[in-house]
């Protein structure tokens, strides 16, 4: 039980760590060099992905000996030498006839510390924003749960303008309790009907290719695991801005993929500005075709300039490429943090001593490397 807390504590302590300088240099990465956000998704999802495989990879690729580990004990005894207090161990001595066997039992009083620490400081508050986000989901779900549903025809919509590059069937349902229209799970777009009716029939097109491009990127599923993520390490705000602009890309994405398919800008821009501020807060969980967080003026200022992804002439394999040479850079550069001390090197000298006949107990202070 306590090598299980200790290998935990040791993965958040590398996790928060790994998270925080791999979602500062994807954020300068992309608020200064990159500029597609085509470019700018892969590195997002990259960047949320990534700390996982680093922190496994710091704390199980090296020896026993810690190296490439660092040790918070030792740091700190290093920085505050006169206030932490030293690494103790006692020795005990026992003869088996003309053998002595040697237990050593270490005792590292700030590795019960820092792991409190960070049982207060890690996981509680990830707790209660997992909390936050279950209850923000259940309203959606609730919002949700008079939707039915309904052919495209009656919509005014062709069955093909629902065609999915995944050869899936989709599945369309209307909702009077949202504002907008929204893409859930893989194969299902859910519309609100009285908003949805009003526009033309060029502007429904546009809102459904956008909503179809969501489910032919898995955009709900990479949401979903942005914002678990940036609940579990709310500790690391970074996290959180690397979350919110994955979904802000994923929305200029899908609003280029509408305007190349239905080749409608004004319509789809006009759309927008219909379902602007109509959307319930709470389906901010979903991708949804316009919300307050979605940046309307930023993207429709985009789609009238026609500043569409085709522009961009990077591969998506050759980006992916990209970002995972970063990772396996990562895994050689990124250490692993570790609330264990470090190994003895060294004894300094003998504190006291204890015998009887058989067993022999020896109190020393150590000195770690």
């Amino acid at each position: 039980m306590t090598s299980l807390i200790s290998a935990v504590t040791d993965f958040l302590l590398t996790w928060v760590v790994h998270a925080t300088i791999i979602s500062a240099v994807a954020l300068a990465a992309g608020r200064w060099a990159i500029r597609g956000p085509r470019v700018r998704d892969y590195v997002w999802k990259g960047a949320l992905v990534a700390p996982v495989v680093t922190s496994l990879v710091a704390l199980l690729a090296f020896d026993d000996a810690g190296v490439g580990v660092l040790h918070l004990p030792s740091l700190l005894r290093t920085a505050f030498p006169l206030i932490v207090p030293p690494v103790t161990a006692t020795l005990h001595v026992r003869a088996v006839g003309s053998a002595r066997v040697v237990a050593a039992q270490m005792i590292e009083p700030l590795s019960l510390i820092i792991r409190c620490v960070v049982g207060a400081g890690i996981l509680l508050p990830a707790l209660l924003a997992i909390a936050r986000l279950l209850r923000r989901r259940r309203q959606f779900s609730d919002l949700l749960v008079t939707r039915r549903p309904i052919r495209p025809a009656v919509l005014g919509i062709r069955d093909d303008a629902f065609r999915s590059r995944t050869a899936l069937p989709l599945h369309v349902s209307v909702c009077e309790s949202i504002g907008s229209a929204v893409a859930l799970g893989r194969r299902e777009v859910c519309v609100a009907l009285r908003a949805f009716v009003a526009l033309e029939e060029v502007e429904r097109r546009s809102v459904i290719a956008h909503e179809v491009a969501h489910l032919d990127r898995r955009d709900p599923a990479w949401i979903a695991a942005a914002q678990a993520l940036s609940s579990l390490l709310v500790v690391t705000p970074l996290v959180a801005m690397v979350a919110n602009r994955l979904q802000c890309d994923a929305e200029l994405l899908c609003d280029d993929a509408a305007v190349l398919q239905v080749g409608a800008p004004f319509a789809h821009v006009r759309a927008l500005t219909a379902f602007a501020f109509a959307l319930d807060p709470a389906a901010r969980c979903g991708s949804t075709f316009a919300s307050a967080d979605s940046r309307i003026m930023q993207r429709a200022e985009r789609v009238l300039r026609r500043d569409a992804e085709r522009r961009h002439r990077w591969s998506g394999a050759f980006v992916a490429a990209c970002v995972g040479t970063a990772a396996v850079v990562g895994c050689v550069l990124l250490p692993g943090v570790s609330a264990a001390p470090r190994p003895v090197t060294a004894w300094t000298g003998v504190q006291s001593s204890s015998s009887n006949a058989s067993v022999r107990v020896i109190r020393v202070t150590v000195k770690s490397r």
